[in-house]
């Protein structure tokens, strides 16, 4: 196997066989693991990254080799958004969204079958060459009136019942993953409308979802319809250095891990840095190793852990991140002056936590910035929201009282942010050490407190908090609120450009991928777009350009694609 596969940072692209081998425990993982394999419905949250598909795959596993426990379904949303454009048509869009939920579900049905090597001696209510006929039709936008079949919740209850008669299994897991990673409001509403529908006393559904951009339909309500378990494996936490270079024992070899284990502080600056998502410290990672040959030709990793080749590397994923959340415009662009307000918070906030930090010991150093409960907009909580989606900070789960000051409300700052700006201990250049002594010893007393004023440089509200509503197609007149259905000025229909179409005729520059790459795509191929990307069969485009080989283009293919998803 090629070094490159160690790199493969998304559990759904790994083989059962090397998924199991190169699992590394979450420090809460037998408790996360009862209750998604046990009864009752259950969201897991946490960004982009975290883990949350390992753990869902975990359990899917787990009740598979138990043949006394529930018969597991594991299923993937990640399309969900191609679906978008059949809500701005003349379509019934909620009716194929939920023709579709259901038809992946059986999918995942026929595949657990295939699993535990089950025959069944009776007809579900959709064969399986429908079902991947149906579920494609949908993933490209499209419907047909003339499809002579109607899925239904009562149907596939009835068939999940069925199977559990002839199985001998008590309950049905319903595993779905990347449930609510759609941005559009309306398809997340009818997924939590089903989410709620289905669960019942033998049918337990388990979804992955996203904090902050998952809306919830106005009937579904956390911890009556079901309990929310945050799986993020907080970076100030006991168990957090353990448990990053676990992975890296398990997927590394002796000679990678020989160099891992002699150079532990910038080792351990990585592992900071990646802010708690494993997939962001197997990234970094990936640019600072290098395969070259021996001389009998045999392939020999080395890997470069020198200050500058480490700083270098956590400026890089910084930034990418960064490009996570100000893709968030594309995707909501209701909310994109919020994003762009945002970036300057971000900003601010680094630089008034480096101010703070002047001249105080490595255990006094702040990560975080307070504000007060009373000063939280609806407005600054959304953007914060936001922040939360795309892994740049992580907010204390209870507030922090100062007496008759009030209430504050801390939220850490992405670790590699703080790097980036230097923030930590006031010395003119970053040193190893003293940043690994800070993370892991510092006081968490000590934060910084601020107004929100500052943070958008003193700016109206009115201004940097502004809907950017798209105005009427026909007489150009802005919307007058955001639910509007009819021009105010000439009275025409309103309508929402597609979001999928506009982030399709995005171009390239947008993927979280390096300057000089974008530039290369650009040079040595036809490549513009995300959507050229996505059509380029084969990768032949993409194999045009140096130094991109077959893992780099399957890499840069599953970018795109989770760019549009």
């Amino acid at each position: 196997m090629s070094f490159e596969h160690a790199f493969v940072e998304q559990a759904e692209y790994l083989e059962s066989e090397i998924f199991s081998s190169w699992h590394a425990s979450h420090p809460d993982e037998d408790a996360i693991l009862r209750k998604l394999c046990h009864g009752g419905a259950k969201l897991i949250s946490g960004p982009r990254g975290c883990g949350k598909t390992t753990l869902l795959l975990q359990a899917y596993n787990s009740m598979l080799g138990d043949g006394t426990a529930a018969f597991p379904i594991y299923v993937n949303y990640k399309r969900s958004l191609s679906l978008e454009p059949l809500y701005k048509s003349n379509t019934d869009g909620t009716f194929w969204f939920n023709q579709w939920i259901i038809v992946k579900i059986y999918q995942g049905i026929y595949e657990s079958l295939k699993r535990l090597q089950l025959q069944l001696q009776f007809k579900l209510s959709i064969d399986e060459k429908s079902a991947t006929k149906l579920a494609s039709m949908l993933e490209m936008s499209k419907f047909d009136n003339n499809f002579d079949l109607t899925l239904s919740i009562p149907s596939l209850e009835d068939d999940i019942q069925e199977i559990l008669t002839k199985t001998g299994r008590s309950r049905c897991v319903i595993l779905l993953d990347d449930a609510a990673h759609a941005f559009s409001p309306d398809q997340q509403r009818d997924f939590f409308d089903f989410f709620r529908q289905v669960k019942s006393k033998t049918i337990s559904p388990k979804a992955a979802i996203y904090p902050g951009v998952t809306t919830y339909s106005p009937n579904f309500h956390i911890g009556h319809d079901a309990e929310l378990i945050d799986v993020l494996i907080k970076p100030d936490s006991k168990e957090y250095l353990d448990f990053m270079k676990s992975i890296l024992s398990a997927r590394f070899s002796d000679g990678i891990q020989d160099s891992i284990e002699s150079n532990p502080q910038a080792v351990e600056l990585l592992c900071y840095a990646s802010f708690g998502i494993p997939r962001a410290l197997l990234n970094m990672l990936q640019v600072l190793i290098e395969s070259e040959s021996n001389d009998v030709g045999d392939a020999v990793l080395q890997i470069d852990l020198s200050k500058n080749s480490v700083i270098k590397a956590i400026k890089q994923h910084y930034q990418n991140t960064r490009k996570i959340f100000t893709s968030l415009a594309a995707k909501l662009p209701v909310y994109k002056k919020f994003i762009e307000t945002g970036d300057e918070i971000l900003k601010n906030s680094i630089t008034l936590i480096k101010e703070y930090n002047k001249s105080k010991a490595a255990s006094k150093q702040s990560v975080s910035i307070a504000i007060a409960d009373s000063d939280l907009s609806v407005e600054l909580l959304r953007v914060f929201s936001f922040f939360q989606y795309a892994g740049l900070c992580i907010p204390k789960s209870e507030t922090i009282s100062r007496g008759e000051k009030g209430k504050f409300q801390l939220y850490a700052i992405h670790y590699s942010g703080l790097i980036d700006s230097n923030a930590l201990i006031g010395a003119r250049s970053i040193n190893m050490q003293s940043y690994v002594e800070a993370f892991s010893t510092r006081d968490p007393h000590e934060f910084t407190r601020t107004k929100p004023a500052p943070l958008f440089n003193n700016e109206e509200y009115s201004a940097v908090f502004a809907l950017s509503l798209p105005p009427c197609s026909a007489c150009n007149t802005p919307r007058a609120f955001e639910e509007a259905k009819f021009c105010v000025k000439c009275g025409s229909p309103l309508s929402t450009p597609s979001t999928y179409q506009d982030l399709l005729n995005r171009d390239i520059q947008d993927l979280p991928l390096t300057v000089s790459r974008i530039r290369k795509i650009k040079e040595q191929s036809a490549i513009r777009k995300v959507r050229d990307i996505l059509l380029d069969h084969e990768h032949a485009e993409l194999l045009k350009v140096d130094r991109i080989g077959p893992f780099w283009a399957a890499k840069i293919m599953r970018l795109a694609e989770e760019f549009v998803e």
